[in-house]
């Protein structure tokens, strides 16, 4: 039988005075679940699972840095790195020959790592060839995403690629950096655009700004610690660069307990472009599998806002399904009319939550 003392204390983790702009029936059910484990503190506790980007913060983080790097030039990675990791020539890209793509951007960064490499990033910077490769790799990025041959599985590691070089820690402060930044900006949108050589023409293409945690994931996750629930983070972005902007931001997940994109690491842990040894593409099935081979125990609760989050969002016996509504197509849209999905409204311009399953 749980004692006094930490009935009280289970009690006051559940009554956390700030409710934010829950819909309230989601709200509710929470309070539910988590008054019965508080009101059972002997049980074992089972985990909880988010999903980072969009889900605990509005926003990407793995985005946010992958725009810095583009208008800071932050290199490390060596040119014949980049063409290792850029797709086999072949084909084109939203109508434009891969072959052109590929060579352009390997070309533009051949003129510019030398002045990266010799600190004269000032100087790089005021080349065409930064606009040129700036504007060209956020084109790309976003149509190989979307590419049938390509997709999420090539473009996510390839974006933990382009951080070779930096190390583990580095990339924490990094993100931390980022992420400071980034909450100082509007919520809009900026545009990269540049003539590009033949065939490719004129490339335009245009990426978020601003970024900020959810104060009702903020407060729901420390809800949980403070009921000695586990928290996990499986995120889609650079595993390190979530490592470091959920601890900027102040979510109780401890560092272990974050999984993301990873790459192999040379000695002193520095990036490199090779691929992990027995690690999934934290993807879809792949976030499944970490929840399988790394945390083991049923969750209690996932949260999530997007087709990555799909197959965890739909494991059998979770007693929460927290769904953020993007209004987003493709898989996820098929749970945002399902009752036991805990569907929660978003202002989508402001970022915030809104008292309803609908989003405006």
């Amino acid at each position: 039988m749980p004692t006094s003392s930490s009935s009280s204390a289970a009690q006051s983790a559940v009554n956390v005075d700030d409710a934010g702009d829950w819909f309230p029936e989601n709200l509710a059910r929470i309070n539910a679940r988590l008054m019965q484990l508080a009101a059972h503190s002997s049980v074992a506790r089972p985990a909880a699972v988010f999903d980072f980007d969009n889900t605990c913060i509005f926003r990407d983080v793995g985005q946010a840095v992958f725009c810095y790097q583009l208008q800071h030039l932050h290199y490390r990675l060596a040119p014949e790195q980049l063409a290792a990791i850029l797709p086999r020539p072949e084909g084109q890209l939203a109508g434009r020959p891969l072959a052109a793509i590929v060579a352009t951007l390997v070309q533009a960064y051949r003129t510019l790592f030398p002045l990266l490499l010799a600190g004269r990033t000032a100087k790089a910077l005021s080349l065409p060839e930064a606009r040129i490769f700036a504007a060209l790799l956020l084109w790309f990025t976003i149509q190989a995403r979307k590419d049938e041959r390509l997709g999420p599985l090539y473009v996510l590691p390839f974006m933990a690629k382009l951080l070779a070089g930096f190390t583990t820690v580095e990339l924490r402060f990094l993100a931390m950096d980022v992420v400071q930044a980034a909450g100082l900006e509007p919520l809009d949108e900026a545009t990269l655009s540049a003539e590009a050589p033949a065939p490719i023409g004129r490339i335009e293409a245009s990426y978020p700004r601003g970024l900020h945690p959810y104060p009702e994931m903020l407060a729901l996750m420390r809800r949980l610690a403070g009921l000695g629930i586990e928290r996990y983070v499986i995120s889609a972005s650079a595993e390190w660069l979530v490592e470091g902007a959920a601890s900027w931001l102040g979510f109780p997940v401890e560092a272990e307990r974050v999984f993301g994109i990873r790459v192999g690491l040379d000695a002193g842990e520095v990036l490199t472009i090779s691929d992990p040894l027995d690690y999934p593409v934290t993807y879809r099935e792949g976030k499944t599998e970490v929840i399988r081979r790394w945390i083991g125990s049923r969750p209690m609760l996932v949260a999530g806002d997007a087709d990555t989050d799909y197959e965890m969002l739909t494991l059998p016996e979770v007693d929460l399904r927290l769904l953020l509504n993007r209004r987003q197509r493709g898989l996820i849209a098929t749970l945002y009319e399902e009752r036991h999905v805990l569907v929660q409204g978003l202002d989508l311009a402001t970022g915030r939550f809104r008292p309803a399953r609908e989003s405006i």
